[in-house]
């Protein structure tokens, strides 16, 4: 009937979790009106179950609104992932179901011991609650349905069985918008998950270089801007860069479609060596940048030989066997600046001077000769 989240694209998943956090407003105006109607008949009624009914729908309530509060802004930050969005939709849902449950409760009891007039406001309350519920959440049905017909069936059925004709109008009217509701619900989440789909896309491919699947230039600053948030403003980070030894000579002889096979065979390569939390963008022709978060000095020299070495390895790319090379800049946050744009002008200028000298590994140094900035983030 709908997709579930192991259907839906994780960024997509995420974005409708988010978005359950819209609902503090509706949720407070919801609990006003349940409490002050609940409190009216109560107080005509003076029945105790009625009264226990209201003091749960009053517990459940207050926990939609903690969880609402405790929990929006993790959900907003850039750390909200697949993990996180499941365990808070599940801490989400609880209180929304039991509060619906106990609403259910309520409105068919209040049926049974109350007057006509008391019969109005809870019929009220109903459908205001039903077009909270598919306005609010819709984008999660599996919440949404359960809620909205624990509501609204057991109101539709007790007005049902008074026999009477105004009641009975009145009920058939509740199952009839319940079901018009639900259809209606199942539709706009279709239009609406599609339309995050999409959006979510477009997102990503403005942040992925096209043909490797790397970051590019965007996301590069975005994820350097991520590993500092984490980091500190005195984190160490290491900023690499390199370029590929012969890679002109590879297009030349061989013809674009094997340099474009070539830059992902080497792509691929990059994402084995670095460790979760390192990131690799191609910025440029057969220019990469690497993202080394927390590492020390020895470590950046470390990583640079391992990269060096992988991306010498031998490649069968298209029936031809084509060797190459690569050379290593890099330089170190906070020591050789504390600016991206900075950081890889350095990383730069080490690259440059390994190439002078034959190819290789070179770290970044004060007092070496500056050349020009090829690379800008």
């Amino acid at each position: 009937m709908f997709a579930s989240s192991k259907r839906l694209s994780e960024a997509t998943y995420i974005a409708i979790v988010r978005s359950l956090f819209a609902t503090l407003t509706p949720t407070v105006i919801m609990a006003m009106a349940f409490l002050g109607v609940g409190t009216l008949v109560a107080l005509e009624t003076r029945d105790p179950l009625l009264t226990l009914l209201i003091a749960g729908g009053a517990v459940a309530v207050v926990a939609r609104l903690y969880v609402l509060l405790r929990y929006r802004l993790i959900a907003l930050g850039n750390a909200f992932d697949l993990s996180a969005a499941r365990h808070v939709e599940q801490l989400f849902a609880i209180p929304y179901l039991a509060f619906a449950a106990i609403f259910g409760a309520f409105s068919t009891r209040a049926f049974h011991v109350a007057g006509a007039e008391s019969h109005m406001l809870v019929i009220g309350l109903v459908f205001g609650y039903a077009a909270g519920v598919a306005a609010g959440i819709f984008l999660r049905p599996w919440i949404a349905l359960p809620s909205i017909a624990m509501a609204v069936i057991p109101t539709g059925a007790a007005a049902l069985i008074t026999l009477k004709p105004t009641y009975v109008a009145v009920g058939a009217l509740l199952l009839l918008f319940l079901m018009g509701g639900i259809h209606s619900m199942l539709r706009n989440y279709r239009v609406a998950t599609a339309e995050i789909t999409a959006r979510a896309a477009f997102a990503t491919l403005a942040r992925v270089d096209a043909l490797t699947g790397l970051e590019n230039r965007l996301s590069l600053r975005e994820a350097y801007d991520r590993v500092m948030d984490r980091a500190g403003q005195d984190g160490f980070l290491v900023v690499h860069c390199l370029d590929l030894d012969r890679f002109k000579a590879v297009n030349d002889t061989h013809g674009h479609p094997v340099g474009d096979a070539l830059l992902k065979a080497v792509s691929d390569r990059l994402r084995r060596v670095l460790r979760e939390g390192d990131v690799a963008a191609r910025i440029g022709g057969d220019e990469f940048v690497l993202l080394q978060a927390g590492a020390h000095p020895g470590e950046a020299d470390l990583l640079a030989r391992r990269v060096a070495r992988t991306v010498a390895e031998s490649y069968s790319i298209l029936g031809h066997q084509i060797s190459i090379g690569t050379s290593v800049g890099y330089a170190i946050h906070p020591q050789h600046g504390r600016d991206l744009d900075e950081l890889i002008a350095r990383a730069d200028e080490a690259l440059l001077r390994a190439k002078r000298t034959g190819g290789g590994i070179a770290a970044y140094k004060s007092d070496a000769p500056r050349d020009a900035q090829r690379l800008s983030a």
